[in-house]
């Protein structure tokens, strides 16, 4: 009985911690553990740096971040959980639905995006790329108000994976302490996973990583998009021959599948020209027979990008389900994973 509790204690911890981020979204005053993870992520490689300076020794440092960075995440969200929870259970349970909202980020996202649709609306093209500047890397102090668009879809579009079916995903599967350790690996590759002269040996095993744990969750985002494409009445047949020949497209295994997915949705055509620090880039053309994307598509794309998170929260709660049920019958006891 005491079990099956936890078990549903567990599950409704992550639901909370997903409608506190719909709702709430990301203060920035609110203590945030990816940002100390961050500086940890600095400070180490600085450490470092002082050490290894081959190659051979910089892909050896990269490993140990990897390990000391992930591992050490992984283990304190462990010993913090079951410290939390022995003190008494309803601190473990809020400490659980704290790591979940943090973790998802679903309104943070939007509330970015929203933003640049506003500012296209009232005309103001300066703030309009200042904003879509907080979200993509390329240069956008020349942007167009189509290329802004563009860019805050593919944006959207792309971080559906890593921002909150990633997280949803690993949550379901090893509740708090699995969720941190992919977010480790994801910051990891965010700050070192570069092909830069600086970060090529170093940040080899972040990018590395970050590839193998969300290949399944990117190709997950990808079927929820067109399963939702499905319910508003786009034929999933028109849409797959899409993805397969789309999803493979960009240089990183993972991020083209939910742009491709959600640009046949929408009809529109990702991809093309940008500039990075003034030096042009060709990225691959997503669904090439779809129009270029305009300002009125970002309303449509948020309200799209909304219904895939909640249908994956949805499929992420069942999975939950089943895992537990499943390791808590062969393994009483483990509740402190969840």
């Amino acid at each position: 009985m005491l079990e099956k509790t936890v078990v549903w204690l567990s599950v409704l911890a992550l639901s909370a911690g997903y409608g506190f981020d719909i709702l709430l979204g990301d203060p920035r005053w609110l203590p945030h553990p990816v940002r100390g993870i961050g500086r940890a992520i600095a400070s180490l490689e600085s450490l470092l740096r002082l050490f290894f300076k081959r190659p051979a020794g910089e892909r050896f440092a990269g490993v140990a971040i990897v390990f000391l960075i992930a591992g050490g995440a992984f283990i304190t969200t462990l010993l913090a959980l079951k410290l939390t929870t022995l003190l008494h259970p309803a601190l473990g349970f809020v400490l659980a639905v704290y790591i979940y909202y943090v973790m998802i980020a679903v309104k943070d996202m939007v509330s970015h995006v929203e933003e640049i649709k506003l500012s296209l609306e009232k005309n103001d093209l300066n703030q309009a790329r200042k904003y879509v500047g907080f979200i993509v890397s390329r240069d956008t102090d020349k942007l167009s108000q189509d290329e802004i668009s563009r860019a805050a879809l593919e944006s959207l579009f792309e971080n559906t994976a890593d921002g909150v079916v990633a997280p949803l995903f690993y949550a379901a599967l090893g509740g708090p302490a699995l969720l941190v350790l992919y977010k480790s690996i994801n910051t990891l590759d965010s700050m070192l996973g570069y092909k830069s002269p600086r970060y090529l040996y170093l940040g080899w095993a972040a990018a590395r990583c970050d590839d193998l744990l969300s290949f399944i969750p990117a190709r997950l985002s990808a079927l929820a998009y067109l399963a939702v494409g499905s319910l508003q009445g786009r034929r999933w047949k028109e849409i797959w021959p899409l993805l397969c020949r789309d999803g493979r497209k960009h240089e990183s295994p993972n991020s083209a599948w939910p742009e491709a997915a959600a640009a046949g949705v929408l009809g529109v055509r990702l991809g093309g020209l940008d500039f990075h620090d003034g030096m042009a880039v060709e990225r691959p053309l997503l669904n090439e027979e779809g129009r270029a994307p305009r300002q009125d598509d970002l309303k449509p794309a948020i309200s799209l990008f909304y219904q895939v998170c909640f249908l994956t929260f949805c499929g992420m709660i069942l999975l939950a389900l089943g895992v537990r049920f499943t390791v808590t019958y062969f393994c009483p006891g483990a509740g402190v994973f969840w």
